[in-house]
């Protein structure tokens, strides 16, 4: 990856990861089904110790066993959200979107749909939604093109980009 980070911090697994900034987010979701905050999640149980649940499951959102391209995009953008609020309190300020790069301010107005100066979780989905985020890669992971993902396409697209959960 040549993009700049800011800090380095840590996915679910304890495994180092970038920490990206709203404006990233696009770029991220179109490589991989994630990147590293969120791509281990999708992974089944094993993924997510101590919950009981893998992000395969949380994402499964009507649990039927797969992934609609919204539940995956809805799934991957609240997880780049959790990334990027950083003091954990439900809303991504400009300060935390931006990480101090003026140039970066444009890509948080975009998001911030009703203009009050915060990105809320409801408004990062839904510009997900809206610009496709997930597209791509969720058209390179469903290789039976049935137009959803099940677990054994989900674990496939994860070990084609970064190997196998351990």
């Amino acid at each position: 990856m040549t993009m700049k980070t800011n800090s380095l911090r840590q996915n679910i697994l304890g495994k180092p990861c970038l920490r990206l900034p709203l404006a990233a987010v696009a770029l991220l979701l179109l490589g991989a089904l994630g990147g590293c905050a969120s791509n281990k999640n999708l992974q089944p149980a094993q993924a997510t110790p101590g919950t009981g649940e893998g992000g395969f499951e949380l994402a499964d959102t009507n649990h039927d066993g797969k992934l609609s391209r919204n539940e995956a995009n809805d799934f991957l953008m609240g997880e780049m959200f959790n990334a990027t609020d950083t003091n954990h309190d439900g809303h991504i300020t400009m300060e935390e979107a931006t990480a101090g790069d003026p140039r970066r301010r444009t890509d948080f107005k975009k998001r911030d749909a009703n203009h009050d100066g915060i990105v809320t979780r409801e408004e990062a989905i839904k510009y997900g939604r809206a610009h496709g985020i997930a597209n791509k890669a969720f058209r390179e992971a469903d290789k039976n093109h049935d137009g959803a993902l099940d677990r054994a396409e989900v674990q496939a697209y994860y070990a084609s980009r970064e190997g196998s959960p351990r």
